[in-house]
């Protein structure tokens, strides 16, 4: 019988005390046997390590690595990959789950589907609890030139590492989004609908506590790779922009939005004009519609 494939799993982590055992015991419950886990901790200084090492002992899969200073997300994922051994990798959060089957479901996605060098699945919401709030159906991966379609729960090749290269240490909080943008430039990713993670919202998470950062990294994300994508059309271009700029304007970053706007008005300002246009004669139509209603009251 053969062995399956190594599977490779980062898991970086920054005083993630609080859920990291569980985020671990996911791993260490998967249906796949074969994998090797290496786990970054960025300079934690809440008993990160003292756990580590308890939660570590006695599995040679596990492997342990301590920054002696933090150097933030993208550069914690850096420093695992460049130890990774398998030949399907991923990375997971440290208040995160994978379902039991995730890494059995995903290798054998990309075993029988060869093309393919980046596969991401459905996901479920969780709360501080652990409790599933909400399940997430992920787009397909076409829409990527507008949102990070990936997601939380995702496995690539080896290739993918080894053409794609390091995560961007200075794209923090967008380090993924412009990861699957460059690995869109290269390679075919697809959407497998199977809930194979869970995700925990919580107010310390990156995602709960620095939107207004994310989205400007995100935006930087889309300016440096999006010029670069032969496979997204000028009018795409132009439309993931304006939707950006529309969604800054509606923050308050209003220097954000100008500039994004610049940038499609750039590719398509045909298209630009157009769906604004449109936008406010929607607008137009529903006050109107609005009045209606209240006279006829």
């Amino acid at each position: 019988m053969n062995q399956t494939p190594l599977v490779s799993i980062v898991l970086p982590t920054y005083n993630g005390a609080k859920y990291l055992e569980q985020s671990i015991r996911s791993c260490l419950n998967q249906t796949c046997r074969n994998w090797e886990l290496i786990i970054v901790d960025d300079a934690s200084t809440d008993g990160t390590a003292e756990k580590l090492a308890e939660l570590s002992r006695g599995d040679s899969r596990i492997q342990v690595i301590r920054h002696a200073t933090n150097q933030k997300l993208p550069a914690a994922l850096n420093t695992g990959f460049a130890q990774v051994r398998g030949t399907y990798l991923t990375w997971t959060s440290d208040d995160n789950l994978f379902r039991p089957q995730a890494l059995a479901d995903m290798v054998a996605f990309l075993e029988t589907n060869p093309r393919i060098g980046l596969v991401y699945t459905d996901y479920s919401l969780i709360n501080e609890s652990g409790e599933e709030t909400q399940q997430r159906r992920v787009a397909d991966s076409d829409q990527l030139y507008a949102t990070n379609t990936v997601g939380p729960s995702f496995m690539y090749r080896r290739k993918v590492m080894e053409e794609v290269g390091e995560y961007a240490r200075d794209l923090f909080l967008a380090e993924d989004y412009d990861y699957w943008l460059r690995v869109s430039a290269r390679f075919q990713l697809a959407a497998l609908h199977q809930d194979l993670y869970r995700y925990r919202l919580h107010p310390q998470s990156l995602t709960s506590s620095r939107r207004d950062r994310i989205h400007h990294a995100e935006a930087a994300a889309l300016f440096r790779n999006l010029p670069r994508l032969d496979w997204v059309s000028d009018e795409l271009k132009a439309e993931a922009f304006l939707r950006r700029a529309l969604r800054a304007r509606n923050r308050g970053q209003f220097a954000l939005s100008a500039r994004l706007l610049a940038f499609g008005l750039r590719y398509s300002t045909r298209t630009v004009i157009k769906q604004l246009f449109q936008m406010l004669t929607r607008r137009h139509l529903d006050k109107s519609a609005e009045k209606s209603a209240q006279n006829q009251a």
